[in-house]
């Protein structure tokens, strides 16, 4: 019997119900690191959009159960670091990490995000 905390759905694949967002491509929960990892193409949405959408996804809360993003980051500021940027001098990985929602999140701009599960 698992000690994890249960949340909505633990995993999805591209084409998944009307209320998935469709620039996740998926979403994989890891018992091992206690973590849900999801796939996502930048270049179709904002890093800030895709963070709460996986949110939603994980808790099966509504956007308007959760605390603003920008009480925690600059949305604008995340966008910028995390988001699609053509290839070129200055085209390597980045990463943000921060807390939301009692997870911790770590984008990166090769489009996953991890999101791990709160320490108990």
């Amino acid at each position: 019997m698992s000690d994890l905390p249960q949340y909505g759905r633990n995993s999805f694949e591209e084409g998944g119900t009307e209320s998935d967002h469709p620039s996740i491509r998926s979403l994989t929960f890891d018992a091992e690191e206690r973590a849900y990892v999801a796939r996502f193409d930048n270049s179709d949405a904002l890093p800030s959009t895709i963070v709460v959408s996986v949110i939603t996804e994980i808790t099966g809360q509504s956007l308007t159960d959760l605390r603003p993003l920008y009480h925690v980051v600059d949305p604008d500021a995340l966008d910028q670091i995390v988001g699609n940027r053509p290839s070129g001098l200055h085209h390597s990985e980045r990463l943000v990490e921060f807390t939301y929602q009692d997870f911790n999140i770590r984008l990166l701009s090769s489009g996953v995000i991890k999101v791990c599960l709160p320490s108990t």
